[in-house]
């Protein structure tokens, strides 16, 4: 008889875990389609920020071939190099979102996502660097240089600072910004080592 109620008491605990282990590996797939719904929405942010970017700048390069020449006496060679610069960020940009897709975070391989968000840091690294900051100290220099051809005395005062002015605000909002998007890409790698673990 003992036995009896030894084996039935055996297999209630074997039904119990089976019940439970089920409902375990449902709030796994549930937690994973959580994380992976949070990873894809960081990784459209940084999208929609790339497209916005793309957007102001698409903006400013008629802006500097038509308007800044003619209001500001800037040399056409400034405005150009400044064209060039703002094609150049387009295509760097353009290139380093065609690699980072948000849909990848939410049904593709986690290894690929991850290639793809540390590319994107990297990238974003490389160019504030070796582009993005030499550009701005190439930019300014030559920027006060142009403007000094043109205005004189308190005006050209004024104007210097204006652009101080200027620069220290576009540089808190640049730096905010990019550190950000690199916050950004390292709590989408955080959720993905937690998801591998």
């Amino acid at each position: 008889m003992n036995e009896y109620i030894d084996s039935k008491e055996l297999q209630q605990m074997k039904e119990q875990l089976a019940i439970l282990t089920q409902k375990l590996d449902k709030e796994t797939i549930v937690n994973e389609r959580l994380m992976r719904q949070a990873m894809k929405s960081k990784a459209s942010w940084l999208r929609r920020k790339a497209i916005l970017e793309s957007a102001i700048t698409l903006i400013m390069i008629p802006y500097f071939i038509w308007v800044m020449p003619g209001l500001f006496g800037l040399s056409v060679e400034f405005c150009a190099f400044t064209c060039f610069f703002m094609v150049l960020a387009l295509g760097y940009n353009y290139y380093i979102h065609t690699h980072f897709r948000p849909d990848k975070f939410a049904h593709g391989n986690l290894l690929e996502a991850r290639q793809d968000t540390l590319m994107l840091k990297k990238f974003y690294a490389n160019w504030l660097k070796f582009i993005g900051i030499p550009f701005i100290v190439v930019f300014f220099t030559w920027f006060i240089y142009d403007i000094a051809q043109v205005i004189h005395g308190e005006e050209l005062k004024g104007a210097l600072g204006g652009m101080a002015i200027g620069t220290v605000i576009g540089s808190i909002v640049g730096i905010y910004r990019y550190r950000k998007t690199q916050r950004t890409a390292d709590e989408i790698l955080a959720q993905i080592e937690e998801m591998q673990v």
